[in-house]
């Protein structure tokens, strides 16, 4: 609604009262009974004003923030209370201008409306009122009373349009439906008497009722074939041989469902994330079962029932993109929605949601086609008016939006590609103006322009540019995909600009997957280049590649007397394994069997010592046969050794944590103080090369049980900064980190965003506490422990987080205007696979030696390995395998001499 439209209502409801009456005698005096009357007439006078103040009021703060849902059950409240009819339909039609009414909302309403209607007419503009009521939510409340409208109609016309519409859809219920078609057999036989003609519709309808599998359909069934029995000779149109294998069918779909439908009824009220996962758990289980409109009373079901859950509307439009609606104008709404008119029901309900937004512009481009553009500019004004809650959100929908017009684009048009880079240059300065230094640090809008620049818009040298923007950005120039990524566009300017960025890649310090990026370099370097280049590539690689396994994985020490032919046999066997397991090689084969193998390979990895490598002289290791002597390292060193090597024993992972985020100068004493709850056995800090902490290390607790309270303290402050807390699984794949955070909807929970930088835990729960009772609170912290000025603040209840929102958003607060919302972040995406580049580039890469849909090839034990010959180009072997004429008594070619024939 307007503001120009609220002021019309404020305008219109500024009323003032006068009144006409002093209540005097005509003599001047007041009697007992009038003054009585005028005190009554006082006070109700009192009250109406006191309810249009409240009336405008209300629609004044609706007319500034039109997305507060609280002020629209306010101004309904007050129209009720003021039991004015006309205020009633005003308030509700502005609350239902902007957010669906709830069948609770709808109801009240409909039932003063029903009782209102008299004649045909008002019967019919209720009805209208009730298709409506309909379209917002599924509920069998509002149908039921839908019925009663049609059972209380004397037109029988209104009343079999109501039952067209409430029959093939609330008759679907499983719990429910039996109701709605008791009632429609009540209202036939009350409206066609005792006749042929009616008892033969009462039993069509039983026949409709007993193949859709409802909760007591038993019964039913009784009650039809007494029904038989008894008019058997005015029933026409009886097959019992189809009736038995309909009901039986139906039958044994509700033996399915019933144990779904119990598990749905026991859930709380509040509990919407596990009621969303049971309808899918429902819906995966039975949907062979059941037919496409039962499928889809299930889908309704869900949406009406988790409403807030954008990933049950995303479902809900995937259903109906596989199974379109009918066209029928005379059935039910539920089955005459387009997939627009679902995405707009589900918008309304969540405004805040991305994947929603983003599915509405696809739906829009396949409807509309050619009138898609300004439509879909129309959704990216809603979504900027809406407000989205994170800048993964945001990111997503203006992607999404850029790449609907790349689609749309003329790249032939100099006019269009400026538009375009227009569009591109606006959403990456309103990312930044609205989430500052949390806006894109991927640089996903980034990389997608410049990989345009570099193709479609014709502009290598400015994709250039904005690519090397990127890898300056946050953590992006470790990542080797997208150094890969970066060669592969630079490859359109010329070879010297792959050669020098792949020069300045691998020497990236911290780079992820130097072994990747090293068998890209090759690739391009066996293509592309000279002798002299390919070997300056093989060294540069080399060193490299020696340097990240020097300071990544690191020789293990023994535990100490005694345990050396034990780790021998074990330990130093697993460290060896693992370590072959991660080692890749570099040319595109796969992982090493033998690391000790240094021959004809591409780059040498150095070998890795076993776990319990000693690295003490071979002569002081033993002095004589069978007996074991002390290692000849210090004391410190062989704690420390020891310490290292139970850390590390697999049979200890039950009782270790891994802590992180931690500063380079924390000791192992400020780490134990830090936790003072838990008995701690020992630490061990990873060091890097020059012996300085790393910020990170093991933990080893007394028990398994003190790890879970370990995990619960993750982010406990150390020296300012948050300590990050996880269980440890040597196999990073198999590491899990136990985040304490959900990533649906929480009613009870608000996110906080522009606080000032400073403002501290304690300050804000005296800031909220007004509300309600809070139950935690957490600020966001970058690692070094300074605030992001974000926060998540959790209530006992439902209603103490409304209260905050409605009376702390745009609160401002030194300076700072702070946004309050209700929790609502995008599902967590799943994390890719260890050895897999978010990108398809891992194939190009090399990081799998293995053809495209087949295993290795294996040599049998009497296969002949192929000939040199075979694998030289016919022009080269033409010259180098002429035999000689003295060729009985030459002397056989060494390796040289063929090298140096190659080389010619």
């Amino acid at each position: 609604m307007s503001s120009m439209e609220t002021d019309d209502l404020i305008e219109e409801d500024s009323v003032v009262l006068v009144s006409e009456d002093d209540g005097t005698s005509s003599d001047g005096s007041h009697t007992e009974d009038e003054e009585t009357e005028d005190e009554e007439d006082e006070a109700d006078e009192t009250a109406e004003s006191k309810h249009i103040k409240q009336y405008i009021e209300i629609l004044t703060k609706i007319a500034g923030d039109k997305y507060n849902y609280d002020n629209y059950v306010q101004l309904l409240e007050v129209a009720h209370e003021m039991n004015d009819l006309d205020k009633i339909r005003q308030s509700a039609e502005i609350f239902a201008a902007m957010f669906p009414l709830s069948p609770d909302i709808w109801l009240r309403w409909l039932k003063i409306e029903s009782s209102l209607a008299t004649n045909d007419e008002q019967v019919e503009n209720v009805e209208k009122l009730f298709i409506r009521a309909l379209t917002d939510y599924y509920s069998v409340d509002v149908a039921t009373e839908f019925a009663r409208l049609a059972m209380n109609t004397s037109s029988k016309e209104i009343a079999e349009r109501i039952w067209k519409v409430l029959i093939p859809t609330y008759g679907l219920h499983t719990t429910k439906g039996r109701s709605i078609f008791e009632a429609y057999r009540e209202d036939v036989l009350a409206k066609n008497g005792d006749s042929a003609e009616s008892f033969n519709r009462v039993a069509r309808i039983y026949e409709q009722e007993l193949k859709v599998p409802l909760r007591g359909m038993e019964d039913s069934c009784i009650e039809y074939k007494l029904l038989c029995e008894k008019y058997k000779s005015v029933l026409t149109d009886l097959d019992e041989e189809k009736f038995e294998r309909r009901y039986k069918q139906a039958k044994a779909a509700l033996q399915r469902m019933i144990p779904h439908e119990d598990a749905l009824a026991a859930l709380e009220s509040h509990e919407h994330q596990q009621r969303a996962e049971l309808y899918r758990k429902y819906i995966a289980d039975c949907r062979s079962e059941l037919d496409d409109d039962e499928v889809q009373i299930l889908y309704e079901r869900s949406v009406a029932e988790c409403c807030l859950d954008a990933t049950v509307w995303v479902d809900y439009l995937r259903y109906l993109r596989n199974c379109p609606p009918d066209v029928d104008e005379n059935v039910s709404p539920v089955f005459r929605q387009t997939e627009l008119d679902l995405v707009n029901r589900a918008l309304r309900n969540c405004t805040w949601s991305a994947e929603l937004y983003v599915e509405k512009m696809r739906i829009v481009e396949r409807e509309q086609q050619n009138r898609s553009k300004m439509t879909v500019v129309k959704i990216m004004e809603d979504v900027a008016s809406a407000g989205l809650q994170t800048p993964e959100a945001s990111v997503k929908v203006w992607l999404e939006y850029l790449t609907f017009l790349r689609r749309h684009t003329d790249f032939k048009s100099e006019k269009e590609r400026e538009i375009l880079r227009a569009n591109f240059d606006l959403a990456w300065n309103q990312l930044g103006r609205t989430w500052g230094v949390l806006a894109d640090p991927q640089c996903k809008i980034l990389q997608f322009w410049g990989r345009l620049e570099y193709e479609a818009l014709a502009e290598p040298n400015k994709g250039r540019d904005l690519w090397l923007s990127v890898m300056e950005s946050a953590d992006n120039a470790t990542k080797a995909g997208l150094w890969i990524e970066f060669t592969e566009l630079e490859a359109k300017r010329n070879t010297d600009a792959v050669r020098k960025l792949y020069r300045k890649s691998i020497t990236t310090v911290g780079l992820d997957d130097p072994e990747t990026l090293a068998a890209a370099w090759l690739r391009f370097e066996r293509c592309n280049g000279t002798l002299e280049q390919l070997v300056s590539c093989q060294e540069l690689c080399n060193a490299t590649i020696e340097k990240y396994y020097s300071t990544f994985i690191k020789p293990l020490r023994p535990a100490g007397k005694g345990a050396k032919q034990k780790a021998d046999g074990a330990a130093g066997k697993e460290a060896t394994n693992a370590a072959t397991t991660a080692t890749t090689a570099v040319d595109g084969s796969t992982a090493r069997k033998n690391l000790k193998r240094t021959h004809d390979q591409e780059f040498k990895v150095p070998a890795i010592p076993p776990a319990n490598a000693d690295n003490t002289p071979k002569d002081s290791a033993d002095k004589s046969s069978g007996a074991e002597t002390e290692p000849t390292e210090s004391p410190s060193n062989g704690d420390a050794a020891a310490k290292r090597a139970k850390l590390n024993d697999p049979s200890l992972e039950s009782r270790q944590v891994f802590i992180s985020n931690l500063s380079f100068e924390a000791t192992e004493q400020e780490i134990r103080s830090a936790f003072p709850e838990l008995s701690i056995e020992s630490i061990e800090l990873v060091l890097s090369s020059s012996g300085k902490s790393r910020g990170f290390g093991y933990m080893l607790l007394s028990s398994e049980s003190d790890v879970a309270q370990a995990l619960s303290f993750d982010r406990r402050p150390l020296a300012g900064r948050p300590m990050f807390i996880s269980n440890v699984a040597r196999d990073k794949a198999n590491r899990q980190h136990q985040f304490k955070y959900a990533s649906s909807v929480e009613p009870n929970k608000l996110f906080i965003k522009g606080l000032p930088f400073e403002l501290g835990k304690d300050e804000l729960q005296r800031l909220f506490e007004p509300f309600g009772t809070i139950r935690d609170i957490r600020i966001v912290c970058f690692r070094n422990g300074r605030s992001k000025g974000l926060a998540y603040l959790e209530y006992e209840s439902e209603a103490a987080a409304k209260r905050a929102v409605l009376k702390m958003d745009q609160h401002v607060i030194d300076g700072f205007t702070i946004t309050v919302a209700i929790s609502a972040p995008p599902p967590k995406k799943t994390e890719p696979a260890k050895n897999s580049s978010a990108s398809g580039d891992d194939t190009a890469a090399g990081t799998s030696s293995s053809s495209l849909g087949s295993g290795k090839r294996q040599l049998a034990k009497g296969d002949v390995k192929q000939k040199l010959s075979a694998m030289i180009p016919t022009a080269v072997l033409k010259r180098t395998t002429a035999p000689a004429p003295n060729a009985d008594t030459e002397k056989p070619k060494s390796n040289d001499d063929f090298r140096k024939l190659l080389l010619k």
